[in-house]
């Protein structure tokens, strides 16, 4: 009632009369359209086929089959806000799940959970509100426990209800990306830091560097017993990966065969055969860490490794952006794993005649562009494949791409994934693409750009750095810090904006500007700016000729109809914050929302048409 009783406030404001409908309860569901950016896995101490995987959105996922189908472990979104920087089982309390949270602007806490994620409690009372990067558990001591977060070490021996911070002697052990505890004495304890490791053997009363071998400046992302070999361990860092002896006192670094040095993760199979996580691959090593091959596409970013002895055969690795790859083979071959995974990054949304078509950034080997032909119900599982695509339209029968490489072109005649680069296109990025009147212009973070016989070309803009465009009145509208700029063949035309730094949108014959300002409308640069909502705004266009605009506000949504006297809105309530919505189309009756960490969710508005028209009829305002 919170949220939706702050956007009420925004609409009451406006200045114009119009009619305001909630659009109800009915819910969202996720399109099938499948991956994500996953940071961290867990395998159920009990079962083998029973894994966890937490995001960067704070989803965390189930599977009950190894990791070859995934469901979201949570109704809702109960962690949202938060990265899941690490997942752990406790070894003295089998089905009590440990999480790990970080917020990627500050912050952190460390939660758990006693129904597989379902339901969380907090235990982040004592600790200084920093991110939380690791967690390590103590075997044999229940209610004990270590966090690794940005400003040190903090310890609890009552189940996180307290927390002391243990290295407040040692300021230098900062961001704890690592935690590990000796299996086999539960006072030693290492501390994997932004810079290099450090130890303690009395349960973190005290601590000591363990530098001997390890070079300054190693960020070191993981820490791996050897089992069966006591005080022996790896160490994978930003700087390739070391062998420990004696629990740290010695280091000795390998790098022979690993083309990335920067490896987020690393496991120890049984048998010693190693396994390396980087951000270029996965790596495999039989002799001792002396030789590296690659395993896995080098375009995977891997976060976590998931190994189970019980299942010595089957490899999980959490990737960010491409979600899980499997093997089931022992790493000889890697396929993604992703169904029922709804964690992908969309940067926009377009219908062409009969077919949604959505653009997946941020993916590694996925990203691209996916098809749908069931009105965005489900979607192709192979992409295809461009660089990282940022806007997507239509022109002349054809289908571009603003990508971070240039603006790419698609002949809806020419076979599946046939894009080429645009003739005249710079490999730079772009990152906006608008038609209208017969003319398509490109934004380029070098200048604006004109699709002219099929070849591009730059566009006359005189002016600073442009945030955005559009084309409307025959004429070409930029803004940039100072104001708008109406660029026709006769020249540059300049006015000022209501307030810096806003969005403008060609709409129904007007021009529309929304941002942290709120959201303004004007005809022309010979008429006044009018204010028609209040707040901060973002104007997403729909595609739709019934509801053809989204506004975002912070505490919600609204559909608007066209303008004029009579034009209505319709409150919404996204099931994601609204500044993760980065993309919108009404399609056959149902809004479809692309998002920033969620996928594609779409909710039927057939309901809401309905109650609109009965609202203004009743003179409803």
């Amino acid at each position: 009632m919170r949220r939706r009783f702050g956007v009420r406030l925004v609409l009451v404001a406006l200045a114009m009369p119009m009619a305001l409908v909630s659009a109800g309860s009915a819910s969202w569901s996720p399109a099938a359209l499948y991956g994500g950016d996953v940071r961290s896995l867990a395998i159920a101490p009990g079962d083998a086929d029973l894994v966890l995987a937490g995001t960067s959105a704070g989803q965390v996922f189930r599977s009950n089959d190894g990791g070859a189908t995934w469901s979201p472990a949570a109704s809702g979104l109960p962690l949202q806000g938060w990265v899941v920087s690490a997942l752990e089982f406790d070894p003295d309390r089998p089905t009590r799940l440990w999480a790990a949270l970080r917020g990627v602007f500050g912050g952190g806490r460390v939660v758990y959970s006693d129904d597989l994620g379902r339901s969380w409690v907090d235990r982040s009372s004592g600790l200084p509100g920093d991110q939380v990067y690791s967690l390590a558990l103590v075997p044999g001591r229940q209610g004990k426990l270590y966090a690794g977060t940005r400003s040190g070490v903090y310890g609890s021996s009552d189940d996180g209800i307290s927390w002391s911070c243990l290295t407040t002697d040692h300021p230098e052990v900062q961001k704890v990306s690592s935690l590990l505890v000796d299996p086999d004495d539960p006072d030693v304890v290492l501390a994997g830091t932004w810079r290099r490791a450090y130890r303690s053997r009395d349960g973190g009363r005290t601590w000591h560097g363990i530098f001997a071998g390890m070079v300054l400046d190693s960020e070191v992302f993981s820490l791996s017993p050897v089992p069966g070999h006591a005080g022996e361990l790896w160490a994978s860092t930003c700087g390739w990966v070391y062998r420990g002896s004696d629990w740290g006192t010695h280091w000795r670094r390998f790098k022979t065969g690993l083309d990335e040095r920067r490896t987020p993760s690393f496991a120890v199979l049984p048998g010693g055969r190693l396994l390396a996580g980087t951000v270029a691959g996965l790596y495999s090593s039989e002799d001792g860490g002396s030789k590296w091959r690659r395993l896995s596409p080098s375009g995977l970013s891997i976060q976590a490794i998931g190994v189970d002895p019980r299942r010595p055969h089957r490899i999980l690795l959490a990737t960010e952006g491409s979600g899980i790859w499997r093997s089931t083979d022992d790493g000889a071959s890697f396929a993604p794993s992703n169904l029922g995974l709804t964690n992908l990054r969309l940067a926009a949304l377009l219908r062409d005649g009969d077919e949604v078509v959505a653009a997946v950034r941020d993916a590694g080997p996925l990203s691209g562009i996916y098809r749908s032909r069931d009105g965005g119900l489900t979607f192709d599982q192979e992409p295809e494949r461009l660089p990282s695509v940022l806007a997507l339209a239509t022109f002349e029968g054809r289908e571009l791409a603003a990508t971070d490489q240039g603006l790419y072109v698609h002949d809806g005649r020419a076979p599946k994934g046939a894009w080429h680069l645009v003739v005249g296109s710079p490999r730079a990025r772009f990152d906006q693409i608008v038609a209208g009147d017969g003319r398509l212009v490109a934004r380029g973070v070098d200048g604006l750009y004109e699709l002219r016989a099929g070849r591009l070309v730059r566009a006359p803009y005189l002016h600073g750095a442009s945030r955005s465009a559009t084309l409307a009145q025959g004429a070409l509208w930029v803004s940039d810090r100072l104001g708008i700029h109406r660029l026709t063949a006769s020249g540059n035309h300049s006015a000022a904006l209501p307030f810096s730094g806003g969005r403008l949108l060609a709409f129904d014959g007007s021009l529309l500007v929304s941002g942290e300002g709120g959201l303004w409308e004007r005809k022309d640069l010979a008429e006044p700016w009018r204010q028609v909502m209040y707040g901060e705004t973002r104007a997403l266009p729909t595609g739709s000729s019934v509801w053809p605009l989204l506004v975002l506000t912070r505490g919600g949504a609204v559909l608007w109809t066209g303008n004029g006297p009579d034009r209505r809105v319709v409150e919404l309530m996204p099931p994601v914050p609204s500044r993760d919505v980065t993309a919108a189309l009404v399609v056959d009756g149902r809004l479809l929302i692309g998002t920033s960490g969620y996928g594609i969710l779409s909710r039927q508005l057939d309901s809401v048409r309905s109650t609109v028209g009965a609202a203004v009829s009743a003179g409803t305002h």
